[in-house]
């Protein structure tokens, strides 16, 4: 098994010579396994063991025999405890799940910490079957009927070329101790059913079962990476990233086929599932405005595009320019300078830049996102308009209007940065003194 492993390293490109590595071992036959091959190899590695004090005794007596063959090797070992139960009940999530959540922030944190490069576990190419029947039980596209990646962000999983008796085996022939895990023949975990019920029912029904079976997944494998190619193509293609929002243009989407399969793919990293995938294809034809939610980003539906930005904090903050100030950096980049009127002075006619009667304004003067039910005198009107109504006429998205701020004299409006200015302040015969505000480059990317 050690030249086999050693020969899935190679060909899986798995690890480099000055790789640093926490192996998590659980004190079960496959991570003792695990440990082992990495003792005959020349890597840089620490054990990680977590205590989920889920059985009692039995998990104390895992971590007291983990911590022993470390000490007995000259091995480094970490340990952490959890109160699994305590965290799935909090979150209302399964017993594995908790346990699953806990061990993996720990992994990642104790790698940022000791400034490794790899978290090893031991899955195995059982687990990748499980996994794989798992995921189809649930529904699943491509990725899910791949079963355990081999390589995962900082995740590694160096033992998927070998199955669960093959290492058995090995244990026994090497003499590498190991404990047995109560946990793993209670059938109340989904796994462990498959695990002693379905699997082997597949392997009456056809002995070949698990070698095709992984065939299936390698070959799969492959067509997802070919997938991944033609989703990204298609991404470049039709993405516009604007500032910090993407503009998807609805009748690009149209073109594809399958429409639902390609805006899944390009959605699912934003957090969004399949079934609000399907709204928003529904939503192509009503209104604008619609808006659609994942944990971290919202999509708007607009009048030609799907607009998706992150999540954006309604609370309106408030920022004061005081009269002496000539900068501001928050929240957005302004410049201002005073002028005095004379024969050389020069009204900007620059988008970016603009000139008050500073004699008008009452400071400090004030910066805030804009609330519903106010209005303004646009430059050149004689009357009042709302707000809103400026914003429709500018065809202004959703995200475009949450991020527009307003500049405040007391309790009026001066000028929707980037926008217009209010009539009220602008430069007359009177004027004698001259605000002249500068939006810098980039500060309103939206």
């Amino acid at each position: 098994m050690y030249e086999s492993f050693k020969k899935y390293l190679r060909d899986t490109n798995l690890f480099f010579p000055e790789d640093k590595i926490i192996l998590t071992v659980s004190g079960g036959v496959d991570s003792m396994v695990m440990l082992y091959l990495f003792q005959k190899m020349e890597y840089t590695f620490v054990v990680a063991h977590c205590n989920f004090h889920l059985r009692g005794e039995e998990s104390d007596g895992d971590e007291k025999f983990v911590r022993e063959y470390c000490d007995k090797n000259n091995l480094k070992v970490f340990v952490k405890h959890f109160d699994t139960r305590g965290y799935a009940s909090e979150n209302g999530i399964s017993i594995e799940m908790a346990a699953r959540n806990l061990r993996y922030d720990w992994f990642s944190q104790l790698l940022k910490e000791l400034s490794f490069t790899w978290i090893a576990t031991a899955h195995h190419q059982d687990d990748l079957l499980e996994t794989m029947l798992i995921n189809l039980s649930r529904g699943t596209g491509i990725r899910g009927l791949t079963g355990i990646a081999v390589k995962s962000g900082n995740i590694v999983r160096p033992m998927l070329f070998v199955n669960r008796h093959q290492i058995l085996q090995f244990s026994e022939r090497e003499n590498i101790p190991f404990r047995n895990d109560s946990s793993n023949d209670d059938i109340y975990f989904q796994r462990n059913r498959i695990r002693h019920i379905i699997l082997p029912a597949f392997d009456k029904l056809n002995p070949l079962f698990r070698k095709n079976a992984l065939r299936t997944a390698g070959i799969l494998d492959d067509t997802e990476t070919i997938f991944k190619q033609k989703i990204e193509e298609e991404k470049r293609n039709i993405f516009e990233y604007e500032g910090q929002s993407v503009h998807i243009p609805i009748r690009s989407l149209e073109k594809l086929n399958p429409l639902s399969t390609y805006l899944f793919e390009f959605l699912r990293p934003y957090g969004f599932n399949s079934i609000q995938v399907d709204e928003i294809c529904q939503s192509f034809y009503s209104e604008a405005g619609k808006c659609f939610y994942s944990s971290s980003h919202r999509l708007v539906k607009d009048r030609l595009d799907l607009i998706l930005t992150g999540r954006v904090n309604l609370v309106s903050d408030r920022f004061y320019i005081e009269k002496d100030v000539s900068v501001i950096s928050t929240p957005v980049s302004l410049n201002m300078d005073v002028i005095n009127i004379d024969s050389a002075f020069v009204l900007s006619r620059n988008s970016d830049v603009v000139d008050l009667d500073m004699d008008l304004l009452n400071f400090p003067l004030i910066l805030k996102r804009w609330e519903g039910g106010e209005y303004f005198r646009p430059l050149g009107m004689s009357g009042f308009k709302k707000l809103s109504d400026f914003f429709t006429d500018e065809k202004m998205s959703i995200p475009e209007k949450e991020n527009i701020w307003i500049l405040y004299s007391g309790k009026n409006i001066v000028w929707v940065i980037g926008k217009r200015v209010d009539d009220r302040y602008k430069i007359t015969a009177q004027t004698k003194k001259v605000l002249r505000i500068t939006i810098n480059p980039g500060s309103l990317s939206v």
